[in-house]
């Protein structure tokens, strides 16, 4: 018995030892190194090691039986100022804690700005016309129309339609035209350069390719566009294992943008639903309300802090593998589903792939994903990865949306294609679009 509790000790200073020295890849902004809070927890787990080890030893032994209650006493604080000054240094390094403050309380006043059901997300119009006329929305997030949809006109059938060449925009908060001033986003740009043209922009910030679908099953009968363009975002892959009614943006009781999700992923990455407090809980915390009182007592101290992201970084392990595995194979299904309905409608679809920031420093899997996807599908689209510039293009960090310039870069492309798409009805004739 004695034998197995010293194996059992030496194995938990060793292993408090190795949190010590991996640590720092737990903290914001860390880089690899040794720094003092680090040594003290390396030291400590040798310290716990060695008395372990000394425990084989007959004469250590004696002298710690002869002493045994001197020697608790003292092992007790040295473990309690050890652990103390550990908190103490961890908390002036500007570590904060795994759950904030507002613990016991996880939820929050917010008022929703948008609502999602089957037709898709859209803006909550006397919520966010309200706001606006208070101030406290300004801005793009102030252009919708009486549907709620981020156009300044209203998505109904108008007479002088069969005369027009008639475009339907579908996406993210790129197609929505975020940190572009008003006029300036790639859609606004091609509606500028074709005035008589009917454009609908039915894109929404944080919507992802199955809206995309159920917008066009929404607005296609109506508009019967010529040409439907879809703004596609590598998140794309995981968010559209989401449900399109599992978010929603809201403002809270200091004005924030928050954005709510009622779903979250499990350890095996299945899908599951919360309820709203915990939901709301994450979105002003970045982390879910405790699950029992000894997770809440971890997470109000650094070292329990540090303990819990170690647990939340080996849970993630391969996750995000599965998770994009599987965010490829939906995907798919709804990249071949717009396809085939933009085909019955008629329409012309051209898919514009969007790198982001960290694609043109080349960590590009996912942006070379989606091309072979659009290669599979025998999609035409236009890969934008060698003409955008970071610093020329994109706001500045940690936006990552296109600033004017990237937008009116990209909406003069599209508009030079439209062009050659209105004289001879294909795509195939754009130097920027690859056709199959």
């Amino acid at each position: 018995m004695a034998n197995a509790i010293r194996i059992v000790l030496m194995l938990l200073g060793l292993m408090v030892a190795l949190f010590g020295a991996g640590v720092d890849f737990l903290l914001p902004g860390a880089s690899p190194g040794l720094n003092l809070p680090q040594l003290l927890i390396i030291l400590a787990g040798l310290g716990i090691s060695v008395f372990a080890y000394n425990l084989r030893r007959p004469q250590f032994r004696r002298r710690l039986n002869a002493g045994s209650r001197r020697s608790i006493i003292a092992a007790a604080l040295v473990t309690i100022v050890t652990l103390l000054a550990l908190e103490l240094l961890l908390t002036v390094s500007g570590i904060s804690v795994y759950f904030g403050r507002d613990v016991a309380n996880p939820d929050f006043d917010v008022a929703r700005t948008t609502f999602c059901d089957g037709a898709g997300c859209r803006w909550i119009y006397d919520v966010v016309r309200d706001l606006c006329a208070r101030g406290q929305q300004s801005g793009r997030r102030c252009i919708f129309n009486g549907q709620g949809y981020a156009d300044d006109e209203e998505f109904i059938a108008g007479a002088d339609f069969a005369g027009r060449t008639r475009i339907l925009a579908l996406g993210d908060s790129f197609a929505h035209g975020f940190s572009a001033e008003v006029g300036k986003s790639y859609v606004e740009t091609i509606e500028a350069r074709y005035p008589d043209a009917v454009v609908w922009n039915a894109g929404f910030s944080g919507t992802a390719t199955n809206q995309a679908v159920t917008s066009f099953e929404l607005l296609a009968p109506i508009l019967e566009p010529d040409l439907t363009i879809l703004g596609f975002y590598w998140n794309d892959f995981v968010d559209n294992l989401l449900p399109i009614t599992s978010r929603y943006e809201a403002v809270d009781r200091l004005g924030r943008l928050v954005y709510v999700r009622p779903y979250r992923f499990d350890a095996w990455g299945n899908l599951v639903p919360i309820d709203e407090a915990a939901a709301r809980y994450f979105a002003d915390h970045r982390v879910y309300p405790p699950a029992n009182e000894i997770e809440r007592l971890l997470g109000s101290a650094r070292l329990g802090t540090l303990a819990l992201r170690l647990r939340d970084n080996i849970a993630e392990i391969g996750k995000a593998e599965r998770r994009l595995a599987k965010g490829i194979e939906v995907t798919r299904g709804y990249l071949r589903q717009l396809r085939d309905l933009a085909l019955s409608q008629d329409s012309a679809l051209l898919v514009v792939l969007i790198p982001g920031m960290r694609e043109l420093s080349g960590e590009s899997e996912r942006y070379d994903i989606a091309v072979a996807l659009m290669e599979e599908l025998a999609l035409p689209y236009m890969p934008l990865k060698d003409i955008m510039i970071v610093e020329e293009d994109y706001a500045p960090p940690p936006d990552g949306h296109w600033s004017n310039a990237g937008h009116q870069k990209v909406g003069a492309l599209l508009s030079d294609c439209i062009q050659l798409f209105i004289a001879s009805g294909s795509l195939g004739d754009c130097e920027h679009v690859v056709t199959r």
